[in-house]
């Protein structure tokens, strides 16, 4: 049986946690760090994410907001514009010295092709994710 890929990041952040899930879901504050992503944060709430592929040729990402619990837990899942079905991300938040951690997984490779290389290259963005959402957080909103 083979195994399916693993995409996990996981950073702590100097800032309050409040901070950290305020740069998240707020539109106006996430446009700082993450500006191609339209998120509407609430349960089956919408997002949307256009991107430029490896040739410059327009990209989309679509997808649903499935659970949150504001301040701990954002769950959607979603799909970029050529597969057929979706993977599942999480983004966990948790108080930790000296602030937040954020833990992100996204799971449901399986049933894509090319499982391994598209898990790989998430892990990537998501790893640039989190440093843009830390860097973001630690200027505008560091140790209180």
């Amino acid at each position: 049986m083979v195994r399916e890929p693993l995409v996990e990041v996981s950073v702590v952040i100097t800032a309050p946690l409040e901070v950290v899930w305020h740069a998240l879901v707020d539109p106006g504050a996430r446009a700082e760090w993450w500006r191609y992503l339209e998120l509407d944060a609430r349960v089956d709430g919408r997002l949307s994410e256009l991107w430029s592929g490896a040739y410059g040729e327009a990209r989309l990402t679509t997808g649903r907001v499935e659970a949150i619990d504001p301040g701990r837990l954002l769950r959607f899942t979603w799909a970029d514009d050529d597969w057929a079905t979706s993977t599942t991300v999480t983004i966990e938040l948790d108080r930790a010295r000296p602030g937040t951690r954020v833990r992100i997984r996204e799971t449901g490779w399986r049933h894509l092709p090319d499982a391994q290389s598209l898990a790989t290259a998430h892990q990537d963005g998501w790893g640039a994710h989190a440093e843009a959402l830390r860097r973001h957080t630690e200027a505008t909103g560091g140790p209180r």
